[in-house]
């Protein structure tokens, strides 16, 4: 395996829903003509992309573009991209809210992901019972009052689909599939935050990717 210039934006991680699921719902919904290459023996893939410099902090997602431009840290490719495909606000008054909001994700990520990686297998069920009665109603809180003080039409900030939305809709995904499997216990409550979901949901480009179940199949 050998580390070439690529001919098209491409995406590398682990054939996964993880990290590299924003950046690759942007590139999905804007249509964008890219590769996704799955990491299949990652000592191997590390030590060649750490060699020819592409891996500034020694690890994935992994983003490219034809012009040379190489970028890891998943939140940097996530703005990269909402800047360059029209998901970061419509001025720069939109621009620091939607990084607010994403921030605030990134902390409910974090809990989550604290969980689901960082507990012991035989504190798992306690763990997660406790993320989603004590940890997650608060933080669903403060998205819904964003969500509501914006007209509750399913974005956090403005009229249109930002980096932001999709960050707190991957993060939620990652609730309903690993730790709390029913939507309504847990979105009861918030009507706006439900809404995100559904507005992300049943975007064309988003639901045909969904429909496609790439981390199920080989077609990536």
């Amino acid at each position: 395996m050998t580390t070439t210039t690529v001919t098209k934006p491409t995406l590398t991680y682990f054939n996964l829903f993880g990290r590299a699921e924003v950046p690759r719902l942007l590139l999905e919904d804007a249509g964008v003509d890219y590769d996704f290459v799955p990491v299949t023996n990652w000592p191997e893939l590390k030590s060649q992309l750490t060699a020819s410099g592409k891996l500034a902090f020694g690890q994935t997602p992994l983003y490219e573009e034809p012009d040379g431009l190489t970028l890891v840290q998943s939140a940097a490719i996530a703005r990269h991209l909402a800047r360059k495909y029209g998901y970061n606000g419509s001025n720069a008054h939109e621009e620091a809210l939607i990084d607010q909001a994403k921030e605030g994700v990134t902390d409910v990520y974090t809990a989550i992901a604290k969980v689901i990686f960082g507990t012991p297998a035989d504190q798992q069920a306690e763990a997660k019972a406790k993320l989603v009665k004590e940890t997650m109603p608060p933080q669903l809180a403060h998205f819904e009052k964003l969500l509501q003080r914006n007209g509750s039409n399913g974005y956090l900030v403005g009229s249109k689909l930002s980096y932001a939305d999709l960050s707190l809709w991957v993060a939620l995904q990652l609730v309903f599939a690993r730790v709390e499997g029913s939507k309504d216990s847990l979105l009861g409550p918030f009507p706006a935050v439900q809404k995100l979901v559904d507005v992300v949901a049943q975007r064309e480009r988003v639901k045909a990717y969904l429909a496609r179940d790439v981390y199920n199949s080989n077609k990536n």
